[in-house]
């Protein structure tokens, strides 16, 4: 089966129930997401074979998606609420299954956009806020125009960010996304240096800063200056350009964070066997990820733990190494950093290059007796609550303000200010209009729920071997493939996604709380449904009597909405029967059912969504026989589906008798795991035995 294009072109993708999520608690994950990513939606249509669908969902919100599902931090992994069974949902791994399983379809929807507003904007810089900023601001019809100083698009993230980590192509997709909407591009171009700033705001109607964080702090200790000692960015952007430096046999990377991790690794990259780290924290107090240290050192970087610089030796002027000192602790009684050294306890790390990369900071230059004022610090003067800079029609967005953090958190600040500027040149009101960066959030799972869920092992992210890895700038990480990631996208627990209760329709008949397994509903004059008890099973929401129950997510009306045209109009030649399968898409991918044509597949995202009244519906809209078929043995996610299914199932037997319509007509049966695709066997044999019953004339 071809992939999955069912998403038009030309129209936004929307998921179920993505209005009524708004008003709820938002899933951890997506609280933890500084640009709000709806995880739990696009991981719930990945593990149904929605390729495209999730790629929608995940684009909608973040512009520089391939990007984050190859570098990103993944908040939202740490707030998964699987962390309290077993391990996180793979989330970054998911979108990266995801974007990769929808290229095809990415570049066939681009596009150009209609510059309707009739104003033009600058955006200083192409890095993840630049980028959001100047796409967000053409999409609402803004004439946009880029600035980038660098030779390439992509600020620090092509500058910087080292090709083992971030694939030129997979960044090089996102960038093609954001300037199909017919953005003007000027590599290249240094503003103070080829244009003054002033020069451009007579040239647009607004301008948006996002230069990041492009320049290296250096040390202020004696030897530094001269051959033998860079400086974090300037070596990340020689190797970027293809200007690698001579590093000798030993190098030294002075730090302990993130950029300190790609400096040692890009060194080991370059043919440099002997590379070391020096920093003043403990293993443990480390500000680079953990992930980050255990590859570095996976791949022989050695690290020298609780040692400050003191002085470069020198013999002749060449490095020989660096002395540190003995560091007795790194923050003070209050938690600031205040490092206390103990004098007397030095030692010299040898080294032929040191690399320093103690962070970052933004090059001011070019604002230097300016309209954009600067504080007494250097850093831009900005309002936080508007993104306004000291001259009105000039914002600032990303980490040359924020200071330093993830790309996603610059994402989420380009859209801030995108839409400040534009809330100002429509002559609107800012403060209190622009999206905020804290959500409600669904508490953890309650231990007696815990108890009740399978444990399910986290699917392995495979790397390429250290000595393999070491030895090229190719991406390490192997990606899932469809099975692996079918399985993993399994795992999600569809948090934010569950029922919810219409206090208008209900009768506080306690259905709801006899049919849930997790103990979600408390009844008073009302059911009130606990989202952090919801599993998002669906069990309830067929069974209210009065219909008050709807899920969030894969709502029971999209059934019976759609049952007709499913159906279709009956042959009254035909001679094989038509049979309404009601099949869960748990684990399908986009090899679909693949069942014979005369089964009307009726997608489900659980058996549990399934009603009398839907076995009923379908018989009345031309079936000659309904299956409703579950899960193999043991795989449902679910506790409790096939007891309660299979007593709706009797029920409907019961009723189509009275109709005068053969009980046998109507199953439930249990997709076979061992004889190929899952469904077809079982669909088959269901069919012959309708066929010997005859077709139904009416």
């Amino acid at each position: 089966m071809a992939e999955d294009n069912t998403t038009a072109l030309n129209e936004p993708y929307r998921p179920y129930g993505a209005d009524i999520k708004e008003t709820r608690p938002y899933s951890p994950c997506r609280a933890a997401c500084p640009a709000h990513t709806d995880v739990q939606a696009y991981v719930g249509l990945i593990a149904q074979g929605k390729y495209t669908e999730a790629f929608e969902v995940i684009t909608s919100v973040n512009p520089i998606a391939s990007v984050c599902s190859m570098i990103c931090h993944h908040p939202c992994e740490q707030a998964c609420r699987r962390c309290g069974v077993d391990e996180p949902l793979a989330v970054r791994h998911l979108k990266r299954f995801a974007i990769e399983r929808s290229q095809d379809y990415r570049r066939a929807k681009r596009k150009l956009t209609k510059k309707t507003r009739g104003k033009s904007i600058g955006v200083i810089g192409s890095g993840p806020s630049g980028l959001t900023a100047a796409n967000d601001l053409a999409s609402l019809g803004y004439d946009v125009t880029i600035y980038e100083r660098h030779p390439v698009l992509g600020g620090m993230l092509a500058s910087a960010i080292p090709p083992y980590r971030l694939p030129r192509e997979m960044l090089n997709e996102d960038i093609d996304d954001v300037i199909s909407k017919g953005i003007n591009v000027k590599t290249g171009f240094e503003i103070g240096r080829d244009r003054k700033l002033e020069d451009l705001m007579k040239d647009h109607d607004g301008i948006v800063i996002a230069i990041g964080l492009s320049q290296s702090r250096s040390l202020n200790i004696p030897g530094v200056e001269g051959d033998g000692v860079l400086l974090a960015i300037p070596f990340l952007e020689d190797v970027a350009f293809d200007r690698k430096p001579d590093l000798g046999k030993k190098v030294l990377v002075i730090g302990g964070g993130n950029v300190a991790m790609d400096v040692a690794r890009t060194a080991r990259r370059m043919g440099v066997k002997d590379v070391s780290m020096v920093c003043l924290e403990s293993a443990e107090e480390m500000p680079a990820w953990k992930w980050e240290i255990d590859e570095a050192i996976e791949e022989g970087v050695t690290i020298d733990n609780r040692w400050g610089p003191k002085a470069v030796k020198r013999e002749n002027g060449k490095v020989q190494g660096l002395e540190v000192v003995k560091v007795n602790s790194v923050f003070d009684d209050k938690g600031r950093f205040n490092p206390s050294f103990d004098d007397k306890t030095t030692k010299i790390i040898e080294a032929d290059t040191i690399i320093i990369t103690i962070g970052q900071m933004s090059n001011m230059s070019f604002l230097k007796d300016g309209p954009v004022k600067l504080d007494e610090r250097g850093l831009i003067q900005w309002d936080r609550d508007t993104h306004m800079s000291s001259a009105s029609n000039v914002f600032v967005a990303g980490e040359v303000v924020t200071g330093p953090g993830s790309a996603i958190a610059a994402v989420a600040s380009g859209h801030r200010a995108a839409m400040a500027l534009h809330l100002y040149l429509q002559g609107e009101e800012i403060k209190g209009n622009l999206p905020e960066h804290e959500k409600d959030k669904i508490d953890q799972l309650p231990g007696k729920v815990v108890d009740l869920l399978d444990r399910e092992q986290r699917q392995e992210i495979k790397h390429l071997p250290p000595e393999v890895r070491c030895d090229t700038f190719t991406h390490f990480e192997i990606g899932y493939d469809e099975a692996e990631a079918l399985k993993e996208a399994g795992r999600c627990r569809g948090c934010g996604g569950g029922a919810v209760v219409d206090p208008n329709r209900c009768m506080a008949c306690l259905t709801c709380l006899r049919v849930c397994p997790y103990g979600a509903p408390k009844v008073f004059a009302v059911s009130e449904i606990r989202p952090e008890y919801c599993q998002a099973c669906g069990l309830c929401a067929p069974e209210c009597p009065g219909q008050a129950i709807s899920m969030v997510s894969y709502d029971v009306n999209e059934i019976r909405s759609s049952m007709p045209d499913i159906i279709g109009k009956r042959d009254p030649k035909r001679s094989d029967p038509v049979i309404a399968a009601f099949l869960c898409t748990h684990h399908t991918g986009v090899g679909g059912f693949n069942v014979p044509g005369n089964i009307r597949t009726i997608p489900v995202h659980c058996i549990s969504r399934v009603d009398v009244l839907d076995v009923l519906s379908a018989f009345s809209n031309g079936a000659d026989g309904v299956a409703v078929i579950r899960c193999a043995d043991g795989s449902c996610k679910y506790k409790g589906v096939a007891k309660r299914v299979s007593s709706r199932i009797g029920r409907a037997r019961e009723l189509l008798s009275m109709l005068g319509i053969e009980n046998e007509r109507t199953e439930m049966l249990t997709a076979s795991s061992t004889n190929g695709n899952r469904y077809s066997s079982v669909c088959t044999e269901f069919s012959e035995k309708i066929k010997e019953l005859g077709l139904r004339s009416s």
